[in-house]
This record gives structure tokens, sequence and C-alpha cells, in this order.
């Protein structure tokens, strides 16, 4: 997947390699985009890709970020920042708590409710990174507390079915597997995984994303879990130079999202006027910019009634895709230029990148900017937010001889809750709350992801491509020709698998 997305990233910066800048003043509710007539669907998004993004730096940097930002809603101003001193800071700092931060009486009463009997059992995690410091520690905690032994099993991304597949046919099946975009529904069809309740896990709904987990069951049965909070899944989110907007005296992300007015209108305005007035780019994005089509909070491919359905005629959806093409250079706004990508937007050649959530994480590559780093969610087209998120449903593979254990180890390992002092995952307590505040908005995941890659040598980086290569007035004829693929690859699904 890895090196189709690089593939992708190439052909995409041939195709956009002429910077746009000088254009007239956009009439930014000129888009002809239908905002209300169709219902909106929480649908699944790519699971793997930003784990390719993590493994490429260490989660444990020493240093101290510049980010700026605070939390919408939380009941709290401000969030200062630490670091190189060139930060924007906010006041009130002490009173951004993140919801899901470390509770010691909850870790103690959670280590002391695990099963004596179940001392002396190795659980298995099979995983496409090598564990990180944090989780480690953390592991390490639960072994010497419960005598449940943990063994990391790691695999790249792009063999990682594979080798699940091997492991249950040679009898070793791993205790804990993910399902992830590639591999939904597929790896449920194809008795990959048992059912959530084969394990042991308090599935509390203050713990568990039950709403999320519900909305990907299958055959009305739940196949794997979310812990709220857990770093395990990614959200879009904005990054932007907010030093940059601070010269030039332009609202920044941040202050549109506080005063609820940041939708996809002010984000092509605010885009329109920093490259005016700066010169740089509006924005850039790597492969994640697929997340502000997310936004309109459809998918190629929906989840109705337990059922795959092929969504690719909605005019929410394809709308959404005309208005990113029409960001980009070869569109109307000209305001993205994806040749940039992470390294543009670090060297101040743009004034926002489309990330994700991981990207605030501690150790990561924008742990030290140059430049104040401010944060904010994507723009949706109204008011309403709805995020761009990237779920992984975590459960017990057919063949896992340790279940019980398993389900302990899981909700211990992927509650933020337990997480052990001195090695925080994020920035900040400000970016850890408002990480914690998208878990409270809604989201919507993309299944079409697996519908596609099921198809054969094409992915669901092909139809993005396609649709982002092609001027708007023909990602109409480009959809309905992936529309054909999507109708195939489900009635081949069903047909394999029932």
């Amino acid at each position: 997947m890895t090196k189709r997305i690089l593939a992708v990233l190439m052909a995409m910066c041939m195709i956009f390699a002429v910077a746009g800048c000088g254009e007239k003043e956009v009439v930014v509710s000129d888009y002809g985009i239908n905002y209300g007539d169709e219902e909106i669907t929480d649908i699944e998004d790519d699971a793997d890709t930003v784990v390719v993004e993590k493994n490429e730096t260490s989660q444990t940097g020493g240093t101290t970020s510049t980010v700026t930002g605070s939390v919408s809603g939380s009941g709290s101003t401000g969030g200062s920042n630490s670091g190189k001193g060139n930060a924007v800071k906010h006041e009130n700092n002490d009173k951004i708590k993140p919801q899901f931060g470390i509770v010691q009486e909850e870790k103690k009463s959670f280590l002391e409710s695990v099963p004596k009997n179940l001392s002396g059992k190795e659980v298995t995690i099979l995983a496409w990174w090598n564990q990180f410091d944090y989780e480690k520690k953390k592991l390490e905690k639960f072994t010497k507390e419960t005598g449940i032994k943990v063994k990391w099993i790691y695999v790249s991304s792009e063999e990682y079915m594979q080798r699940l597949s091997s492991l249950k046919a040679s009898g070793s099946a791993p205790d804990l597997a993910c399902i992830t975009t590639e591999n939904y529904p597929t790896a449920i069809m194809q008795n990959y995984f048992q059912p959530l309740d084969a394990g042991k896990l308090s599935l509390d709904p203050d713990v568990f994303d039950l709403e999320s987990m519900d909305k990907l069951k299958w055959n009305g049965k739940r196949y794997g879990s979310i812990i709220k909070g857990t770093t395990y899944i990614t959200m879009g989110l904005m990054m932007y130079n907010a030093d940059l907007f601070q010269k030039y005296g332009v609202k920044d992300p941040y202050t549109l999202w506080q005063e609820n007015n940041w939708t996809w209108d002010t984000f092509v305005k605010t885009a329109t006027d920093i490259q005016k007035k700066s010169g740089v780019a509006g924005v850039t994005a790597p492969y994640n910019g697929f997340r502000l089509v997310q936004t309109c909070g459809e998918d190629a491919v929906s989840i109705k009634g337990g059922k795959l359905a092929n969504n690719t005629g909605s005019k929410t959806y394809r709308n959404a895709l005309k208005w990113l093409n029409n960001l980009m250079l070869n569109g109307q706004y000209k305001i993205m230029d994806n040749s940039l990508q992470f390294d543009g937007f670090l060297s101040g050649k743009a004034a926002m990148l489309v990330n994700e959530n991981w990207a605030l994480q501690a150790g990561e590559r924008f742990n030290n900017t140059s430049f104040a780093l401010g944060y904010a969610p994507l723009p949706c087209p109204t008011k309403d937010i709805v995020i761009a998120a990237d779920a992984q449903l975590w459960g017990f593979p057919v063949g896992s001889k340790n279940t019980d254990a398993a389900g302990y180890v899981l909700e211990y390992w992927h509650n933020p809750a337990f997480n052990e002092t001195g090695y925080e995952i994020w920035l900040n307590d400000s970016v850890a709350a408002f990480c914690d505040w998208m878990w409270g908005q809604p989201k919507n995941f993309k299944v079409s992801a697996g519908v596609l890659e099921y198809g054969g040598d094409y992915n669901w980086s092909t139809i993005f491509y396609d649709c982002a290569a092609s001027s708007s007035e023909k990602v109409d004829s480009q959809i309905d020709k992936w529309s054909g693929v999507i109708d195939a690859n489900i009635k081949k699904i069903y047909k394999e698998f029932g």
C-alpha cells in the first residue's frame, strides 16, 4: 500500500508542478454544493497509512513542540506553548485538562480485576510497527501486575493479512490483530476474526466508542473494538503556520473554528487571502488530501442495514470531489499545491497543511519548527463539524488460544487512562485536549477502500487519483466508471462469502 501511495504522489506532483498565485478574489459561496438533501452516513477510512508515517520517526523525542491551539466547547480557553519561545500563547492553560488523561485509581482498579488464573498466559499481538517506548513501558507494567506476558509480532503493513493467514493456517494465530480499511469487511467474511464476545472486554460506554463500533458491525455482531481517546485511530486535521497568519493579518483556521465559522467557504477565502498577501501557496497536502472530501460525511460505499451499498450516485459525495478538484492547480481556485507536501510546509512554502492527528505526537517531524505551529479540525461544508476519521478495529483472530487474557491486554494497552506518567504521547495538554475534543464529534469512516482493494491490481488510491487528475467537469464520468467496479466488487464479495 505504501508503494502504491508513493507512486500516486509522484504522479500527482508531476501534474501539479506549477504554483497558482495572483488569482482574482473568490466568490466563496459559488460552489453549487448540495448540503442538506441527503442523509449523512458514517463510513470507514484508511487505517494503515498513519502508521507508515509514524514509523519514520521516534515517538520519544525529548524536545518540546511549538504548537498552539486550544479546545472548542471544552469549557476552557487557552493553551500555552513551551519550547523555542516563538509560539503563539493563549491564556488559562491551567484550565486545559485532557478528557482521557491518566487516572491512577482506574489503572489500579483495572489491574486488580484481572483474574489471577490468567497469570503465566502469553498474549501475542500482530502489529505493523515496532513497539514505541510508551507501549513498552505500559505493557511492562501490565505484565508485572498481572503475570500475563505480551509478545509482539512485527510485520509490514503490506504483508499484514498474508502473515495473519499463515499464522492461522499453522495453528499459531495471534491473540490480537487489527481489521483495517484494506481488509474490511472481507477479513471478517473470510473467517479471520471472531466476534468480540469471544474474549473478556468490559465494553463500558465511558471507555469504548460503541457508536463507531456499532456502525461497523457485521451481520449484527461486533468484530473489533475502539477505545475512546486511543491513539490507535487517525483523524484528519489542519495544521498551519501561525506566524504567517499573524504577520499578514489573516484570520487563522483556529480562530475561525472557535468562532464556529470554519467552513469550506471560509477555508477557500482564507487560503486565497493568505496566498495573495504572502506569496506562498494557500495549502498543501500529501496522500491525506482526500480527508477534505470525507468532511462531506459520505463515501463511495456506505453500509445500509448491515449491507454494503454503492453510494457513488450521491450528489453530496460527487460535489465534494468536484470541490476538492477546484482547489488544485488545475482547478478554479488554485490554492492547493500538492507538490509541496510536508517539506514544503515546513520550509514555509505553504500556509496550511492537510494532515492527521498523529502529527501532534511527541517526537514527530513537527516537534520543532522554525515558526509557531497551529492546528484546527478540517473545514466542513457547513458549520457542523464532521471529523474525517480512520478506524482500526482490534479484535480476536480465529484460532486465538488466549482470548480472555487478550481482552484484558487490549483494554489496558489501548486505554489512555492507563498510560504511564512521563511517557505522555501528545506534545502537551492543550494538544491532548484538542484530540479528546475530536472524539466527541461525528466521525466519517471510509469503507470504499476495502471494497476497491478487493478488486485486484487497482485500489482506493486509484479512484482518488483519477478524480484529482481530471477537471471537475469530468469527475462525473470518472465516478461513473468506478461505480461499475464497486458494483462488481460488492457482488463478488457477497457471492464468495455470502
